[in-house]
């Protein structure tokens, strides 16, 4: 997965356990990155659906993702102690890109994205709106979409090999 964000010009901040948290638009600025973000989501999806495929065929289960997205501006730095200092993002934005992450669990979703992903996108195919979503530490109800799973036109075959 971190292929596909480095691939559309993300970075990773962290893994934690199973997840990870990549950023777009962050140390350089890029144009489109909102785009570039939900680029990366459907081709993570792309290649969970390839690896599901193996997994089948092995007679495994089916592994799940779900992604949240939300642009905004945070503060970034090197933040810590002289004894672990790390590069990372923190602020409002990220706490609801989080709370966006979370959604997917309620709506049985993989990807969401905010209603200000969607503002900075290039095309609007493919996601329908949800109810407005009301989460922990948000004043106010958050608008997201649900990105359709049809919504894999444009990706570039994934070697999961």
């Amino acid at each position: 997965m971190s292929e596909d964000i480095a691939s559309l010009h993300g970075l990773i901040l962290l893994f934690v356990g199973v997840e990870s948290q990549g950023v777009f638009g962050a140390q350089v600025y890029l144009e489109n990155h909102q785009q570039d973000d939900l680029d990366a989501a459907l081709d993570m999806r792309l290649r969970l659906s390839k690896v599901n495929l193996i997994l089948n065929n092995q007679g495994d289960q089916a592994l799940h993702h779900g992604i949240g997205l939300h642009t905004g501006k945070v503060v970034a730095a090197n933040i810590g102690s002289p004894q672990r200092l790390s590069y990372t993002m923190i602020g409002k934005t990220m706490n609801v890109n989080s709370r966006i992450q979370e959604l997917n669990k309620r709506y049985k979703t993989d990807i969401l994205i905010s209603a200000a992903v969607r503002k900075g996108l290039k095309q609007l195919t493919g996601m329908n709106p949800l109810k407005p979503a009301i989460v922990k530490g948000i004043s106010k109800p958050l608008q997201i979409y649900k990105i359709e799973k049809e919504s894999l036109s444009h990706m570039k075959e994934l070697n999961t090999s």
